[in-house]
């Protein structure tokens, strides 16, 4: 009987440690993801003969100096930034990423949202866009 008892307690040991080893590697799947699409999207927008024109001419003279594709353009990208940082949040939702790449993405949204509103963008309520709203403090 005891060695039975022992048998279970060392089976619920292994279990744990390979439930904890699964969960450190999603972790650092999710994280090294992050960082890969980062590290493209950077890489296509230096890259691009466009972008990076059309983002200046956004900043510098406004939106509304946009000519309808300059417009489009940086509107597609825009909605790929902030679809890539919601798909982020949600992996910090399910506990793949940690609350400070959270906070600071976050943050970043918060501090973009003048711009995409000026390009067209409205919040919605999902859970990403609700954290925004409140670290914009709206």
């Amino acid at each position: 009987m005891l060695v039975a008892n022992l048998g279970v307690v060392i089976g619920l040991a292994l279990l744990i440690f390979e439930l904890r080893q699964s969960q450190n590697l999603a972790e650092t799947e999710a994280a090294v993801r992050r960082l890969d699409q980062i590290q493209i999207a950077q890489l296509e927008a230096a890259t691009s003969e466009y972008l990076v024109p059309i983002r200046v001419k956004a900043r510098s003279e406004g939106v509304k100096s946009l000519s309808d594709v300059e417009l489009v353009r940086l509107q597609l990208w825009e909605n790929t930034v902030r679809l890539r940082m919601r798909s982020q949040y949600i992996e910090y939702v399910r506990g793949y990423l940690d609350q400070d790449t959270a906070d600071r993405m976050v943050h970043s949204a918060a501090a973009m949202l003048p711009y995409w509103e000026e390009l067209g963008y409205e919040l919605g309520d999902n859970d990403f866009e609700l954290a925004i709203k409140e670290a914009a403090g709206r």
